[in-house]
């Protein structure tokens, strides 16, 4: 299946998230800011060590000294804003966005 869309409407879903909605034993949907959603694995027994493992991970040096140079500039309204490098992030669409609200409250 990698690389290849998910069957939604054979599983009889409208959209991915909806899909995720419905896995709270799966996969817990947090709402993070205007339009933007968390997804987080939720670990069971065949999976807590692990879980385990990854919250006791430290974070190399590299990443904890990057972290506030990226904040070092913070954008005004009255800067200007310069094109982003790279992938942007995928956007959902606003059905899809308005879909989850309705299934999170």
């Amino acid at each position: 299946m990698i690389g290849k869309p998910l069957p939604l409407r054979d599983l009889g879903f409208q959209s991915t998230m909806e899909l995720v909605a419905d896995m709270p034993e799966v996969v817990r949907v947090s709402l993070h800011g205007k339009g933007t959603f968390i997804l987080k694995a939720v670990a069971d027994e065949t999976t807590k060590d692990i879980a385990k493992l990854i919250a006791k991970q430290k974070t190399s040096v590299k990443t904890r000294n990057a972290a506030p140079r990226a904040n070092a500039f913070p954008c005004s309204r009255n800067q200007q804003r310069f094109p982003r490098r790279g992938r942007t992030p995928p956007v959902l669409p606003a059905a899809v966005k308005s879909e989850l609200k309705d299934l999170l409250s």
